[in-house]
């Protein structure tokens, strides 16, 4: 689509029609060349941060265009109001601003300006983040996404990206902001710049965030917001650079105990008194946005490798009775955490932004009280907020409280599960689609990335534009007394980020405790390596192998040889639990929760309907299918041209076992696009919510098919998050390449001791776990 023409351009006059023009010389302030001059500076003005002389010099414009024969022009009265519009947000006059937006919108659907009207709403959709309501803002902004020319999405990008970060979708925001196709010229994008850089201060990453804040205070004058809003964030970012451990650390143990030598050592505070107050910025090209930061500003979210993130400190002072030594300050670092984190997400504002998200704020300042410790009605919707929901569990484990952290654990997976696109997220006609196209290139061996980014995009239109979600108030029961009574002889292991350390806080019959696993980070580069090394060792020891042995080491000390059901940080990845050198031959569940689990206590079922299904490739699934045919002699056998997808999910309503050995594949960007290669068409993850029911257990013999599980965050996706959603009990899956021969052999005795009683996790670390294998779910 071609640039919109300039106010009073050539092309932008009716074409027929005589022009008219002002009697008075071009250089008069009541010209019309005069007054478009005038707006074009106000543009400027407000690229530099002078939002408040831009309202100026537009309202005065808007007041002499009045009646002006200028405005036969069709774009320019509503190109005004948008602009005005914009800036009168920015100064914190929303009600002048939404009346601008209003009559701006108006007169662009009157006068067919079809860009135009897209640009106003986008700068509704600013409006309405402002407010507070951030919500219909990713509503908006996600509608548009694919509606503007990619030569105006750039400024989209920036506010798409603080929307969510404003309601804590900190992963996705940075995703959103590296889509913009930025040019060389960081200081062409204050917003852009800050924006990233309140994302690196939120992951962690001071440095780079000083970095980026520079590059706008070197671009922008004193006098400019945009500058002043850069010292300040500066400011912030250079106390986290010099934040060291806060002192002695509190241990680790059994409700209300704090008796035993583990010890959770936290880093330095991120901490500040001063609120952030910073601003957005509109473009001549655009009515509103950013042009382009730097690309050297890398990767939004990217962590640095090393830093004050991962400092570690001291383990904690233990007095003569056992009891730990601390101070005020130790309690009150993961509030204070907690309340940077809710400045730093709040919208670019100026001059003052008011407080957002009151409720969050309330429930730090209750927890801040001691009056409450545990989750609970209390908080409302702030039991939905990630960084209060960290605030809580960081603050248990200080006071040695593992009972209540595990509490706050169990939230930090299920918070955001109203805003991200689930298993079950609407779907639309556009998105039936665009699957359908997916499923076609599939067939026809195109590359489909493309299309999986559309997808997924469409996705979240499809999630906000059927009506916008909001966030639950959680009055659910404790899950630790129901976890408990269901344990047995069982431990459950929840692997969280706490204080930027990995923590375990593990629960067998005898208690609750936790203990500390050293850096997050370390611990994530450590799985990542072994995951990636893993498929090719064929079970020969590696140094990567040895560090997560390490890593492990204390969870084993409390566990004994119980059985493990594993729930753990999304940021740790899919990596192929049961190849772990400390758990190879362990019975071992992964959930996505304690509650998930805790809830589903029916006995499994024995599976007397079998489905059997086999693709073409590779060479060895007809040949393993036949054999389990011959293990399960009732079983019911789809190949060749019984493979139809419609088939097959016909086939999962009325089996209780389902096992299906084919190739497998999952993109990056779409875990519900994970695919299974039938020979009558691709099976997709997303067309399992049309299965007539849900088989009890579903093995899929196939590579990657595991991925997706660890998703960040929302609820479990892929191929194991689509059936767990549709209600199948156990899901066999590998989150890694798997080879055919070796595959075939383990899956033998895999079904022959299912055959013989076996449980599925008993029978899955006997014979799959080596190979790759995990078992998901109860």
């Amino acid at each position: 689509m071609p640039p919109t023409p300039q106010p009073g351009s050539p092309s932008s006059r009716p074409r027929g029609r005589p022009v008219h023009r002002s009697a008075r010389s071009a250089s008069e302030p009541g010209s019309g060349h005069a007054l478009l001059r005038r707006v074009a500076h106000g543009v400027r003005l407000a690229q530099h941060g002078r939002f408040e002389d831009t309202v100026c010099l537009l309202t005065d414009a808007r007041t002499r265009l009045r009646g002006h024969p200028i405005t036969a022009s069709a774009p320019v009265v509503p190109g005004v109001l948008a602009n005005l519009g914009l800036a009168q947000i920015l100064c914190g006059r929303y009600g002048p601003a939404d009346d601008d937006l209003r009559e701006a919108r108006a007169l662009a659907q009157a006068r067919r300006l079809p860009l135009m009207d897209l640009v106003v709403r986008q700068n509704q959709g600013c409006l309405a983040l402002h407010r507070g309501d951030a919500v219909s803002a990713i509503g908006t902004f996600v509608d548009l996404r694919h509606r503007l020319p990619a030569d105006r999405r750039d400024a989209l990008h920036v506010d798409l990206a603080e929307a969510l970060l404003a309601e804590g979708l900190v992963e996705e925001a940075a995703t959103a902001l590296h889509e913009g196709s930025w040019s060389d010229d960081g200081a062409a994008a204050p917003a852009a710049l800050l924006v990233e850089a309140k994302l690196r201060l939120l992951d962690g990453s001071p440095t780079r965030a000083i970095e980026l804040i520079r590059c706008v205070r070197r671009a922008n004058g004193a006098g400019s917001l945009w500058h002043r809003l850069a010292v300040r964030l500066e400011h912030m970012a250079h106390r986290a650079a010099r934040a060291r451990p806060s002192g002695p650390a509190d241990p680790l143990g059994a409700p209300g105990t704090a008796g035993n030598a583990d010890t959770l050592v936290t880093p330095g505070l991120l901490a500040s008194t001063s609120t952030l107050d910073t601003t957005d910025m509109p473009s001549p090209a655009s009515p509103h946005g950013a042009v382009a930061p730097s690309a050297a500003a890398g990767t939004p979210g990217a962590a640095e490798s090393d830093g004050p993130a991962e400092a570690t400190g001291t383990p904690g002072m233990v007095g003569a009775s056992g009891t730990c030594v601390t101070d005020a300050a130790d309690a009150a670092g993961p509030l204070e955490r907690a309340g940077d984190a809710l400045v730093l997400r709040a919208p670019l504002a100026a001059p003052e932004a008011p407080v957002r998200d009151r409720a969050a704020h309330r429930a730090l300042r209750a927890l801040a009280r001691g009056t409450v410790h545990a989750p609970g009605a209390w908080a409302g919707p702030a039991a939905a907020d990630p960084h209060v929901v960290r605030a809580g569990l960081e603050r248990a484990l200080l006071h040695g409280d593992a009972a209540t952290a595990l509490e706050w654990a169990d939230l930090g997976r299920t918070w955001a599960a109203p805003l991200v696109p689930g298993p079950h997220a609407p779907r639309s006609a556009a998105l039936t689609a665009l699957t359908e196209r997916y499923r076609a290139a599939l067939a026809r061996g195109t590359d489909p990335r493309v299309g999986a980014r559309r997808w997924e995009s469409e996705r979240w239109r499809a999630l906000y534009v059927s009506g916008p979600p909001a966030r639950p108030h959680r009055t659910s029961v404790p899950v630790v007394p129901a976890l408990m009574d269901r344990l047995a002889g069982r431990a459950f292991v929840h692997l969280v980020r706490a204080s930027g350390d990995l923590v375990a806080i593990v629960t067998t019959s005898a208690g609750v405790r936790a203990r500390p696993l050293g850096p997050f980070r370390r611990a994530a580069r450590a799985l990542a390596r072994f995951t990636h090394e893993a498929p090719n060792t064929h079970g020969a020891p590696t140094p990567a192998g040895d560090a997560v042995h390490g890593l492990l080491a204390p969870v084993l000390s409390l566990v004994g040889d119980r059985a493990l059901v594993v729930a753990a940080d999304p940021a740790l990845g899919d990596p192929p639990w049961g190849m772990l050198p400390a758990l190879c031959g362990r019975t071992l569940s992964l959930v996505p929760t304690a509650r998930f689990w805790a809830e589903r206590t029916a006995p499994p079922p024995t599976p007397r309907r079998v489905l059997l299904v086999a693709g073409t490739e590779p060479a060895g699934a007809g040949a393993e299918v036949a054999d389990l045919a011959g293990l399960h002699p009732a079983a019911r056998v789809l190949t060749g041209a019984r493979t139809r997808p419609e088939d097959v999910l016909a086939g999962f309503g009325r089996a209780d076992l389902v096992h299906l050995a084919a190739h497998g594949r999952v993109p990056d960007d779409a875990p519900l696009l994970a695919s299974v290669e039938l020979p009558q068409g691709p099976l997709l993850a997303c067309d399992l919510r049309d299965a007539p029911a849900a088989p009890a257990v579903v093995t899929l013999s196939t590579c990657w098919s595991g991925r997706g599980f660890a998703t960040a965050p929302g609820l479990p996706s892929g191929f194991v998050g689509a059936l767990l959603a549709r209600g199948t009990r156990t899901v066999v899956a590998s989150p890694v390449p798997v080879e055919d021969a070796a595959t075939g052999t383990a899956m033998r005795a895999f079904h022959r001791a299912l055959v013989a009683g076996t449980p599925v996790p008993e029978a899955v670390a006997l014979h799959l776990g080596r190979s790759g294998f995990c078992c998901f779910g109860a």
